[in-house]
């Protein structure tokens, strides 16, 4: 027995629930966990080893609080005791039964009864001044009867009515704390689950239009514009024109406010600098940023977070004509190199001997054909920061079997996704 199991076994018998079933574990902490025994939840966290406690909306203590506040309401779990010693913390909580609305494959019909009755519990709690924040298919109960729960409150904050209302249902970021999932998100979900890639496709590109045509005009500038923001909107005129975002769209990725000057994109840029600025120290090191798109991390890294090089690297040659207007408006210099990561050839060499202490493949994986050489890349270094497209699970099982020991999800992407801390 490993000194992981070794300690949760030391757990359950503090608890006095030794036949516990495991019921899941955080694929990013292996030190939290829940478990199932007496009809009731047992969520529990090892407090000398966890290393997500930074993903929390709040400790244990809040969570419960919050629990309690809502015990009137059906569909939310019942909470029965908070219990804490020196080395466990737990919330202890009435099993809610079903199964989750991930798992389910279920008719138009039923899907509006589940999301009414969704609907119906976060108003109750938006009357609290609760919102949930994290309101996914996975932590939505749906029992055989029609019985709707919803679960998992580590997200959970405390506001007042309208700010909740704005949270849950539509997912505004309203208030300090960040919205990960609303009722708009888990619609959106299961409706995309149950129409073809074809329609999905259709719509997107109908939906896109008219965004095309109001929301990515550049800017107009006066003559008097400083020559940062006139060598900004070269950058991103040649970005628009690229196809490393959305091949056959006039649209950048990112979108940039500079000098009052609105630089259109799909995703603002300023979401994806707050995610990563505080992964990790990057002061004096080597960056490889492998899929850079307009190379705006690498020069934010170089600029402001006092890296020592990088090295920028994209498979479109437009985006790297951007990424050097881009680099010369801020006035740095990172190593910019176009480079197919598809091609049969070695490519591996020459980026491994650019020797860099962290790398970052954001985003870049799923748009690879040969995932497993390009993972196998990944392996050859000590501390890489990762996106991917699959659960945390999947990619995180990548990543290890590659050699990287210690994962941790450090934030959630612009897009959604889960962005990975990985070190050997």
């Amino acid at each position: 027995m490993d000194k992981i199991e070794q300690l949760w076994c030391e757990c359950l018998a503090s608890f006095n629930i030794d036949s516990a079933i495991l019921l899941s574990q955080s694929t990013v902490d292996p030190f939290r966990r829940v478990y199932v025994a007496n009809g009731r939840i047992y969520k529990v966290v090892a407090l000398r080893y966890e290393i997500s406690k930074n993903l929390r909306a709040d400790d244990f203590v809040g969570e419960f609080a919050i629990l309690k506040r809502c015990a009137a309401i059906p569909g939310v779990p019942l909470p029965i005791v908070h219990y804490q010693n020196d080395e466990f913390e737990a919330i202890v909580m009435k099993r809610v039964p079903g199964e989750p609305l991930a798992s389910l494959d279920i008719s138009w019909l039923r899907l509006f009864l589940i999301l009414t009755k969704l609907g119906i519990i976060l108003l109750k709690l938006s009357w609290r001044g609760i919102s949930h924040n994290d309101i996914f298919p996975e932590n939505v109960l749906v029992t055989s009867q029609g019985s709707t729960s919803l679960i998992d409150f580590d997200q959970a904050t405390r506001t007042n009515f309208l700010v909740a209302l704005l949270r849950q249902f539509a997912g505004i970021n309203v208030g300090l704390s960040k919205v990960h999932g609303s009722l708009v998100t888990i619609s959106k979900k299961c409706v995309k689950k149950k129409l073809s890639p074809k329609t999905i496709q259709s719509l997107k590109r109908l939906l896109r239009r008219n965004d095309n045509e109001m929301l990515q005009v550049l800017p107009i500038l006066p003559n008097d514009a400083s020559s940062q923001e006139k060598t900004l909107l070269k950058a991103w005129q040649q970005a628009q024109v690229s196809d490393a975002s959305s091949p056959g769209r006039t649209v950048a990725y990112y979108s940039l406010d500079v000098g009052g000057y609105h630089f259109p994109g799909e995703r603002p840029w300023i979401e994806r600098r707050n995610v990563l600025r505080s992964v990790t120290d990057y002061s004096g090191k080597r960056i490889l940023e492998l899929g850079c798109n307009m190379a705006l991390l690498s020069c934010f890294l170089l600029k402001d977070l006092h890296a020592s090089a990088a090295l920028a690297v994209d498979a479109d040659a437009k985006i790297l004509e951007a990424a050097e207007l881009v680099s010369l408006a801020f006035a740095v210099k990172p190593i910019l190199k176009c480079q197919d990561f598809n091609a049969v050839y070695d490519w591996e060499t020459e980026l491994f001997d650019f020797k860099p202490d962290i790398v970052f493949a954001l985003n870049v994986l799923n748009w690879v054909q040969d995932k497993q050489r390009f993972v196998g890349f990944l392996g050859r270094f000590q501390e890489v920061i990762f996106e991917g497209h699959d659960s945390i699970k999947v990619e995180s099982n990548r990543l290890r079997d590659v050699g990287f020991q210690h994962i941790a999800q450090v934030g959630i992407s612009e897009r959604k996704r889960n962005i990975l801390h990985c070190q050997k």
